[in-house]
Formats: C-alpha cells, structure tokens, sequence
C-alpha cells in the first residue's frame, strides 16, 4: 500500500555514535529519533526501493547516511552465537542503479563498487530477495542515454511483473 518518501538523514555524528551527552545532547537524541523513525518505516515496508546514482564508483554519501541510520544492532540486525543475523527476513529490495558509463558487464565492471555495496548491506540486514535495475551508459552521447531509459522501463515491468507473481504464489 501507499508508502513513504524518505529523505535522507544528516551525516551520522560523533554523539550519535557514541551515544555521548553533554552539549550535543539536543542534536544527539534528535539524530537516534531520525534514525528510530527510518528503522521503523524500514520494518513496516514489504519493498525497499532504493534509486541512486554512482559517484566515484559507490553509492552517493546521502545514501550512506540513510544507510547508517538503519543499520543498527538491535534493530535492524542482531549478534548472536552464531554471528550477525538480519532482522528484516522476507523483504525484497528493488535497486535503481543510475551510471553515466557501462559497469554492469565489461572493463568497467571491477570497480562497480555500488551495487555490490547495496547487495551486501542489504543482506546483512535480511534483505536477500533484491532485484536491479540498471540505468546505464547516460553520459555516453544521447542515443546510449536514449537506449538506457528503454532498457531500465524494460526492467522495471520485468520486476514488477516477477513480484506480483511471487505476491499472488504467496496466497
């Protein structure tokens, strides 16, 4: 059903991670309620849709942030005997990936550093049932920016249709 448009949080500050008080007491519990409320929205979702750029190879620095945010012993994920253990089994995750060259296949693809990023955080924290969808090549001269739209509306119906299917093998 409908869901949430996040932003994404500040950069995670030192009092936020070490749960320091003093004078950046304010600005501390004000970071751990952000974060609180995204760990929440996360929980409550049954698709994760992540769209992001690449910059210099990863994801973009906000991302990150959002990423620190919701990446969080106790919530999102847990210690156990038996190591890390995600908390958020049985979602899925839809990334769109936006790239101004090719790193999916080719020379390129050694320093793709995003989605394997995205893939490895996400499965950490439970979430394994991710699908891609890659926008490839933009800044490569407009009839590649033009293929590139194509192939990533291709993509997008090819994900939904696959998760409605799983939806309606679910019932």
């Amino acid at each position: 059903e409908g869901g949430s448009r996040q932003r994404p949080g500040n950069h995670v500050q030192a009092p936020f991670n070490r749960s320091e008080l003093g004078q950046d007491q304010a600005d501390a519990a004000a970071q751990h309620l952000g974060a609180a409320c995204r760990q929440m929205e996360l929980a409550a979702a049954d698709v994760l849709v992540l769209a992001a750029p690449m910059h210099n190879f990863a994801p973009p620095s906000t991302l990150k942030a959002w990423i620190d945010h919701v990446v969080r012993a106790g919530r999102t994920f847990a210690y156990t005997e038996k190591g890390a253990q995600g908390l958020l089994k049985g979602k899925k995750a839809i990334l769109v990936l936006a790239r101004g060259g090719v790193y999916s296949e080719g020379p390129m693809k050694q320093l793709d550093f995003q989605e394997s990023y995205l893939r490895s955080i996400l499965g950490f924290i439970g979430i394994t049932d991710v699908r891609v969808v890659r926008v490839e090549g933009v800044d490569m001269g407009e009839d590649a920016r033009n293929n590139a739209m194509v192939s990533a509306k291709t993509q997008s119906e090819t994900v939904v249709r696959e998760f409605a299917r799983s939806n309606v093998e679910k019932e």
